[in-house]
């Protein structure tokens, strides 16, 4: 895979499946907004446990092991937590807001007949930018993974999208509640996933003319590190908070074995 390459064949599938993991971000909004449609805690529990389990199996069956047969096994695994480190940075001085919380108030922050609330709008920004940050990085993420290919760069795309859906449900339950517009809630929960597409662009635009294969690969070693530090940081200590751990396990597993169907029928078809 060479930079002529990537503009020819990858460039825009990789900058689409980013922007579809990003842009999941709304429909968690149109989730928020229609009664009835609300996710139980068990519900988000086996999401976000199915997601890591996506996450995991690509970064340890897929992204390091390719790392590691094109940089040796030292400099692809010191890559590997180069990613890691480099989100817990992101994440010590960037937390992202605990916004899963949020959406188990939806019920009791109706906003029929409410008064506008300016602290909730707020609430509701905070955590849009919040999670707007941390959207760029996994926007990165997504676009390297994606430039291999839509065999593991699709399968990426779906994990971070369902991760995607209850954040932008969180920023959707206040921005309801305070203003009872749809179509606010709607808005700024899409613009809160708007960061990852961005990420890609921004990567895209700049670093490809210098996308060596090794750069490649060294980067595909860190995005590895990045979903592991994202599933171990945020992803299942969520899951715990809403299923025992008997079903995140579970669930986890199914996950895993669902990337690996659609790994082996990707491979064969594409």
């Amino acid at each position: 895979l060479n930079p002529i390459q990537i503009m020819e064949g990858s460039f825009w599938p990789a900058i689409f499946l980013t922007t579809l993991s990003g842009l999941s971000t709304g429909l968690g909004g149109v989730i928020i907004t229609i009664k009835g449609m609300e996710p139980t805690k068990r519900g988000l529990g086996h999401l976000l446990s199915f997601s890591s389990g996506v996450m995991l199996f690509i970064s340890f069956s897929d992204l390091l092991p390719d790392a590691t047969a094109e940089l040796g096994y030292f400099t692809a695994n010191l890559w590997f937590f180069f990613g890691m480190i480099l989100f817990a940075i992101v994440v010590k001085f960037i937390p992202e807001p605990d916004g899963h919380e949020l959406v188990q108030t939806r019920k009791s922050s109706h906003p029929s007949g409410k008064v506008p609330d300016s602290e909730l709008m707020m609430a509701g920004i905070t955590t849009a930018i919040g999670i707007s940050l941390h959207n760029f990085p996994e926007g990165i993420a997504v676009y390297m993974t994606a430039l291999k290919g839509l065999r593991v760069g699709l399968p990426l795309a779906l994990a971070i999208a369902a991760h995607n859906i209850p954040e932008g449900m969180a920023v959707a339950v206040p921005i309801y509640a305070s203003t009872g517009s749809r179509w606010q809630a709607i808005k700024y929960a899409t613009l809160s996933g708007a960061c990852e597409p961005l990420g890609a662009l921004f990567i895209g635009a700049i670093f490809t003319p210098y996308l060596t294969p090794s750069i490649i690969h060294a980067s595909l070693a860190s995005v590895a590190g990045i979903m592991v530090f994202l599933c171990i940081r945020e992803l299942i200590p969520m899951t715990l908070k809403y299923i025992e751990p008997e079903a995140a396990v579970l669930s986890n597993g199914v996950g895993m074995f669902a990337i690996f169907i659609s790994i082996h029928y990707l491979n064969a078809y594409l």
